[in-house]
């Protein structure tokens, strides 16, 4: 388990590290996610698309994004991705309105969400795994204290 500030400065990173727009191939697009989750250091540089570390490193990227969207609403940024998801693929607003940061997390999860359709065959299932070890991670941090 890593540490919460260690985890949204992964975040960051992967945000930062993501092109924006990302490409409409579904290849190029592919390429781009996994060099943001490499540059985020979410994904070591020494695999070479083994599907089960894809998939870990994307779930470990939506962790950090919850984990990210927490310091402006501590305890509910887990709820505030999923509601971004949800408004992005139902075409709503969601209240309150997201700012831009809000609006590059739940872009950098959409892309994560559809780079693991490639890599797992339940992804819906990997977004339910980032959002329990959120649940966890952030329990444990608010039990000890730590960062």
């Amino acid at each position: 388990m890593r540490p919460l500030a260690e985890s949204r400065a992964a975040a960051q990173r992967l945000i930062k590290a993501l092109p924006w727009p990302l490409p409409n191939n579904e290849a190029r697009r592919a390429d781009a996610v996994l060099a943001g989750l490499r540059a985020s250091g979410l994904l070591d540089n020494n695999v070479q698309g083994s599907s089960p570390a894809v998939a870990a490193a994307a779930r470990d990227g939506l962790t950090s994004l919850a984990h990210l969207l927490d310091e402006a609403a501590p305890g509910h940024g887990a709820g505030r991705l999923l509601l971004l998801l949800l408004a992005e693929r139902e075409a709503f607003l969601p209240h309150p309105v997201p700012d831009e940061h809000q609006i590059r997390a739940r872009d950098a999860a959409a892309a994560l969400l559809h780079l693991a359709l490639w890599h797992t065959d339940d992804p819906f299932r990997l977004l339910a795994a980032s959002m329990r070890v959120h649940a966890k991670e952030a329990h444990n941090h608010n039990s000890t204290g730590r960062a």
